[in-house]
């Protein structure tokens, strides 16, 4: 008998949402639903977003540098400099909200004069974008890669 996989939350879905002016801001009722009380932020590397881990993610994140056989332990301190210094740990409120960080709302131009945003669902976490530059990436994303392939479709991968 096999050990069942296990058990994933599942953020998914976009929500449009918008800061109040102290940067908080409530999860989508179904998120809330999943219990999971602590996340931790990162701004995209390539894009302009927020990504957001429940502790469980960040944590797998850490042990596979730690447990990464072939880094040298010069670069596992490096990664796990960058990793904790980048990240930010917030804590999901009694109200269901959680404060996006001053720096991390700089980043991606969202704030109490431009409080509008979409929570984009990411299987193990979600992701805090501008409504402007979510839809710039969905247009861009249509668009065939630069070999002529196109990017993978969900519903044709789906059966839908």
């Amino acid at each position: 008998m096999t050990a069942a996989a296990p058990t994933l939350p599942m953020f998914s879905g976009e929500h449009p949402r918008s800061l109040d002016s102290a940067l908080r801001v409530s999860l989508p009722k179904d998120w809330r639903s999943l219990q999971i009380e602590e996340f931790y932020l990162i701004s995209g590397s390539a894009e302009s977003y927020i990504k957001a881990m429940p502790r469980q993610d960040y944590e797998s994140k850490v042990a596979e540098i730690l447990n990464d056989p072939k880094l040298p332990r010069e670069v596992k301190n490096s990664h796990m400099r960058d990793l904790g210094s980048q990240c930010q740990k917030v804590f999901l409120d009694s109200a269901g909200r959680i404060t996006v960080p001053a720096d991390l709302c700089k980043e991606i131009g969202i704030g109490a004069d431009e409080p509008n945003m979409v929570f984009v669902g990411a299987i193990t976490g979600f992701e805090i974008w501008r409504p402007d530059t979510f839809k710039d990436w969905k247009r861009r994303r249509a668009l065939p890669k630069a070999k002529g392939k196109a990017h993978l479709d969900v519903k044709k991968f789906l059966g839908v």
